[in-house]
């Protein structure tokens, strides 16, 4: 069996949940999100927590059993507890407002860049911090988003952080994930001829 498919997901207090035949919903005090689910799994509401089950044995199917059960707690942790994703806006000069439903972001280009919020995801810019870094200091402008669907909420991380990819040499300009695996490699300055 699979090793995360058949750990039961637990079902938190002021959540609920409705199993069809094709369709898993789940409303909680965060809000409401549904999913339509395969046709390779059962989903199961044992009373506190739910289960899921495959109804074969092939490897597309245990790949499937994973996938659903993860999908599944994702969606229960989201509409309790919500996600988020914390980026930096590093660089000199480099800005960032939320305007409406725009997130307006000024990073070294001739014109600021309008970034259009999704519907779902809440965006807010924090107050800048100065850092030490290296030989010099930088100001790091936090920009940090949130919602309940952790697929929305960690694209639009990554679509902000496409405006403006931190560079690879110092001093690193750019928006950077604050934590994660997307750390950025410095290289030496660039010596000049």
């Amino acid at each position: 069996m699979s090793r995360i498919g058949r750990m039961p997901i637990p079902k938190p207090k002021g959540v609920e949940v409705t199993i069809e035949a094709t369709r898993v919903a789940v409303k909680g005090p965060k809000g409401s999100l549904e999913r339509p689910v395969s046709h390779m799994v059962t989903v199961e509401d044992q009373g506190d927590h739910l289960t899921i089950d495959r109804v074969a044995e092939t490897r597309h199917h245990r790949s499937t059993h994973g996938l659903t059960r993860t999908l599944i707690n994702n969606m229960m942790v989201g509409v309790s507890e919500g996600f988020k994703k914390e980026l930096r806006l590093v660089g000199t000069g480099y800005r960032a407002a939320v305007q409406g439903k725009a997130l307006q972001l000024t990073v070294g280009y001739s014109h600021p860049v309008s970034f259009v919020i999704p519907d779902g995801i809440t965006v807010e810019v924090g107050a800048p911090e100065q850092v030490r870094e290296g030989s010099t200091g930088t100001q790091h402008l936090p920009i940090i988003v949130s919602g309940i669907d952790k697929e929305l909420v960690g694209e639009t991380a990554a679509s902000i952080r496409r405006v403006k990819k931190p560079e690879a040499y110092e001093p690193s300009k750019g928006i950077r994930y604050v934590t994660g695996d997307k750390r950025v490699r410095l290289l030496p300055k660039k010596a000049r001829a």
